[in-house]
């Protein structure tokens, strides 16, 4: 009794009160004490677990966490639950507010005690869906893969994988099968057979706790850079041959686990390799030219017809860079976030003009990417 009662009293700051009123607050149904968590923080759902056992168990069930990712989700266009979590020299980890890039003179940074830390450096962030951010430390005989949730200091790590013959390049990936209600990583791993490539595909499925071998990847891979995640399915720039003569896209699937062809735009040309991001959950293609990259999105996966030029922006720094460059943010009101090789530009195409957004603690950063602050826990299968 003791315990509903803390729990009924921590109510009060929600609901208003008349400021000479001695009555106690009423009962609230969980229905509604429900929909009110959905839309808090995730910082203060972390709070609010430690006030009552009952709560502490409301909000670490996997159903909660599912719906406060659709309500986080609801509306694309909202700053307010993400952030952008760098890769530092020195095995660092940080985050920022992303709104505050946008918004604010500076952008504070906070660290993070990531998983692995302890075992050497990171060298890579694979990819992040829904608050969940899959990190790779590299080695020659077997990497070491974690699925973290940095917002609430949940991590997993992977069963350990090890090569199986000599190799020339892996390529990771993550993502979400919604069919079975999976997160995945992928691996592709190309090996020298009889003086030609074979690229051997596993998935790693968080709902299985297994590794599982597919079909090889039919195309040609010429760098290690990870496939990127959308609608369901993992894309890479691909060739046909080793001449490098006819690029275009290819997608797995995490579903059926068959390959596909992807269209590009109609301005792409076929002996240029596309490269690849993904910009507010949609495909993205940028085109190089002698001082400017181009930016296409798909808005409707899978359907040729539906890409569109979203935005012509400047080089930033030296053109040799532009494959690195990594559009994280779109605003309809005229502004895009670009990381152009470890510098952050933000660039307002409506008046041609950019600022360099400062971020208290981070002087340099390897990698950048952009999550969601969700309950989501990479534990929950178990």
């Amino acid at each position: 009794m003791e315990s509903q009662n803390h729990c009924s009293s921590s109510l009060h700051h929600f609901v208003p009160r008349s400021q000479n009123s001695t009555t106690t607050m009423p009962h609230i149904p969980n229905e509604i004490v429900l929909e009110i968590l959905y839309l808090l923080p995730v910082k203060s759902l972390m709070r609010l677990k430690c006030v009552c056992k009952s709560w502490h168990l409301m909000i670490s069930d996997p159903d909660f966490a599912k719906k406060q990712l659709i309500v986080a989700k609801k509306e694309p266009g909202n700053l307010d639950n993400l952030r952008l979590i760098l890769h530092s020299p020195y095995l660092r980890i940080k985050s920022c507010s992303l709104p505050s890039i946008f918004y604010d003179p500076f952008g504070h940074s906070i660290n993070h005690d990531y998983p692995g830390r302890d075992l050497g450096v990171i060298n890579e962030i694979v990819g992040s869906y829904d608050g969940l951010v899959c990190i790779c430390i590299r080695d020659m005989e077997k990497d070491t893969i974690f699925v973290w949730n940095p917002s609430i200091r949940e991590s997993r790590m992977l069963p350990s994988r090890p090569f199986e013959q000599l190799f020339y390049l892996v390529s990771y990936a993550f993502g979400y099968d919604s069919i079975t209600d999976a997160y995945k990583v992928v691996r592709v791993v190309s090996c020298s057979v009889d003086e030609s490539y074979e690229y051997k595909v596993e998935v790693f499925s968080l709902k299985s706790n297994s590794w599982r071998k597919i079909r090889n990847f039919p195309y040609l891979l010429f760098i290690d850079e990870a496939g990127k995640h959308v609608n369901g399915s993992i894309n890479w720039a691909v060739s046909r041959d080793r001449n490098n003569d006819h690029w275009f896209i290819a997608s797995l699937n995490l579903a059926t686990e068959s390959y596909q062809v992807v269209q590009q735009p109609d301005c792409a040309v076929e002996t240029v390799k596309p490269i690849l991001r993904v910009l507010g959950g949609q495909l993205c293609v940028m085109f190089e030219y002698d001082e400017t990259i181009d930016l296409w999105v798909m808005q409707e996966y899978g359907v040729k017809e539906s890409w569109r030029k979203l935005v012509t922006v400047p080089f930033y720094s030296d053109p040799l860079h532009a494959n690195y460059a990594k559009p994280l943010f779109y605003l309809k009101d005229g502004a895009i976030l670009i990381d152009f090789y470890g510098m952050l530009v933000l660039y307002n195409f409506h008046r041609n003009e950019s600022t360099s957004p400062m971020i208290y603690g981070v002087h340099h950063y390897h990698e950048v990417e952009v999550y969601l602050e969700t309950m989501v826990s990479p534990n929950s299968y178990n």
